[in-house]
Formats: structure tokens, sequence, C-alpha cells
């Protein structure tokens, strides 16, 4: 599916140089399930959410998924790497397939991130998330809220917070 470029709601108009070098904000299909990308190059965070449910049931859809997101920042990232909000709300991953799962996010993380800081989702997702952080041997960075994982990610920026592997 195309991607098609979408602006925030009240956001100044970029100019039209600027929409096309790096759109603030893109919306992606990503193999059938909708997820939002948005990349805010002032700021160098891409935030992956979830408006509708997503289940990472399969390795073809975990592959996909991780495919999209890499395209995603390959071209509005430009290949620098960049700190990555993930909202857990909505997002699904199958228990029997995290080792899968875990390699795909390793292999993005070492690609494509500076760090990656992740928020909401239910409790098995957290969880989810916990347990690969460990077979990964990388920090789960896993927060409450929003607010929460964007005051850890500017603390990651000055360097009064390090990200520790578990």
């Amino acid at each position: 599916m195309a991607q098609v470029p979408v602006s925030r709601p009240g956001a100044p108009a970029p100019s039209e140089a600027m929409e096309r070098e790096q759109p603030p904000v893109v919306t992606v299909s990503v193999r059938g399930t909708d997820a939002l990308r948005e990349y805010v190059p002032k700021d160098g965070i891409l935030t992956v959410s979830h408006p509708e449910p997503v289940l990472l049931a399969t390795r073809a859809q975990i592959t996909g998924y991780f495919e999209e997101v890499t395209h995603f920042w390959r071209e509005y990232c430009g290949g620098r790497k960049v700190y990555v909000l993930v909202d857990y709300d909505n997002l699904s991953t199958n228990s029997d397939e995290l080792e899968w799962y875990g390699a795909a996010v390793k292999r993005f993380a070492d690609e494509c991130a500076l760090d990656i800081v992740r928020y909401n989702g239910n409790m098995v997702q957290r969880m989810n998330g916990r347990l690969i952080a460990i077979q990964i041997h990388a920090p789960s960075n896993l927060y409450s809220s929003r607010d929460e994982a964007l005051a850890v990610v500017a603390g990651l920026r000055r360097g009064t917070i390090k990200s520790v592997p578990p």
C-alpha cells in the first residue's frame, strides 16, 4: 500500500520542499494491519503506535512488520539511528514466537535505533517485552505512559540516564 504523508491537526503546514524531503507524519499499512509511524526530524524520534489492534501471531507477520518499520526508517530517517518510541497499546505478540520476535527486535535495534523506549500496553505484551529484553541482552525501557517514555528519551539524549542491559 502506498505511504501517504499526513500532518498533525493544528500544526503549521510544512513547506513543499520539507514535505517532499521528510514529512513529519506518515501512515503506513503493515502487511494488512495498520500501524502509525511518525518521525519528527527535529527531535530525532521515530514513534510507532497502533490505532487499531495488531496481532503478530506468525513468523511471517513478525518479519513483515519489522520489514515495514525498517523501510520507513530508511526512507524517512535517512539511515541515521534515532530514538524509537513504541506504544504497546493495541499490539500483541504471540508468546510462542518470542524468540523470532526478539531476533527481529535485535536486528532492527542494531541497524536503526540509538535506543528503543516502550510504553503502555497490556500486562502480557509488557511481560513479553521484558522477556525479549532478557533474550537479546538489552534494556526493556518499558514505562507506563508516553510522558514517562519521552522523559527517558530526553535523559538519554542529555546523558543523565544511561541505558544498561539487564
